[in-house]
């Protein structure tokens, strides 16, 4: 677990952040996740990023999100300085990242910290003939990689994925206006816990972190919880960074996707997030495209249409090796109820 002491002067630091960059680095978790499989027609978030990775032959960002390893280095990230970032900007910091931070980060991922909890890993050949080239040239391939990934993949989506953002934005800020600040950051992720203390992750890592002020950066990719923090004692610390999912919203390649509706008898009889993956199911759809529509993990979307497939709510067919789901007559009936 990690802890980050927030006081007084923390939290009213606290602010939200802006990057494309994040959310280059979000896509590639995809290549990790079991979410991340081709959803209908080869479409789905996943299967996007993977394909960009292999026409563009990025060996070395592959090789970051491929290893057992559980810490992938923070350089990725560099540390926004306000709060809408630039790309350029961005990509520059990677690019020029301090030489001994580069290597301490990266002996980190490779050796891990027993210490900090974080298990290591063997690199891949890639990885160690781009760090045979010297820090300052691995970082300038790394930025260059990054680029081509945005080009291909991410920027020309962004439009769509930054409304998302700022959407996101937007009602946690006026739920902070409502509730106040702790039920925002008790809101980002269920692996996020707030107390008079400061904020707990549970996360592999452990270590407890003082900080001046913390990021909140949404992401549009991955459904899981990341955190960038200074790994370097003694270097200028950075201010923790929290990279949660932004809320339901649009998905790149494939049009709108559900956004979370008003309350429905269906919704206050079987919840929120089912009355939504029914919704949806007015067409045969399978486990893996419906996680992808909705950004959430396939073994919760298994779940949830376990749950319903058991209470009469759908019919499971097959096609090929593909388990797809529909809406069974009852569900027209109980959208139909009140």
């Amino acid at each position: 677990m990690l802890r980050i002491e927030l006081d007084a002067r923390a939290l009213a630091n606290t602010r939200f952040v802006v990057s494309p960059l994040y959310n280059v680095t979000d896509s590639l978790w995809l290549i990790r996740s079991a979410a991340g499989a081709a959803g209908a027609g080869g479409r789905g978030a996943g299967a996007l990023i993977r394909e960009a990775v292999r026409e563009r032959r990025l060996a070395v960002l592959e090789s970051f999100f491929t290893g057992a390893w559980t810490y992938i280095p923070d350089f990725l990230n560099p540390q926004p300085e306000q709060h809408e970032e630039s790309l350029e900007r961005e990509l520059h910091a990677v690019a020029t990242v301090a030489p001994e931070r580069l290597a301490q980060e990266i002996r980190t991922m490779l050796a891990g910290d027993e210490g900090l909890g974080i298990a290591g890993g063997r690199a891949p050949r890639a990885l160690l003939r781009a760090l045979d080239r010297g820090e300052a040239e691995f970082a300038e391939l790394v930025a260059a990689e990054l680029h081509q990934l945005w080009q291909s993949a991410v920027g020309p989506r962004w439009p769509m994925l930054r409304a998302r953002i700022d959407a996101d934005i937007a009602r946690r800020a006026q739920l902070s206006a409502r509730q106040g600040l702790a039920s925002v950051l008790a809101g980002l992720h269920p692996r996020v816990l707030y107390d008079e203390e400061g904020v707990r992750l549970l996360v592999d890592a452990r270590a407890e972190l003082p900080a001046t002020g913390l990021d909140l950066t949404p992401t549009v990719f991955s459904s899981e919880l990341h955190v960038s923090v200074d790994p370097l004692p003694g270097a200028r610390q950075l201010r923790p960074m929290i990279l949660y999912p932004a809320f339901p919203g649009a998905g790149p390649g494939a049009g709108p996707g559900p956004e979370p509706g008003p309350a429905s008898p269906a919704g206050d009889l079987i919840g929120a997030t089912r009355a939504r993956l029914l919704a949806d199911l007015d067409v045969p759809r399978s486990t893996t495209e419906l996680a992808e529509r909705h950004w959430l993990a396939a073994s919760t979307v298994s779940y949830h249409l376990g749950v319903l497939h058991r209470a009469g709510l759908l019919v499971r067919t097959r096609s090929g090796r593909r388990a797809l789901y529909q809406q069974a007559p009852r569900a027209e009936a109980l959208r139909q109820e009140g």
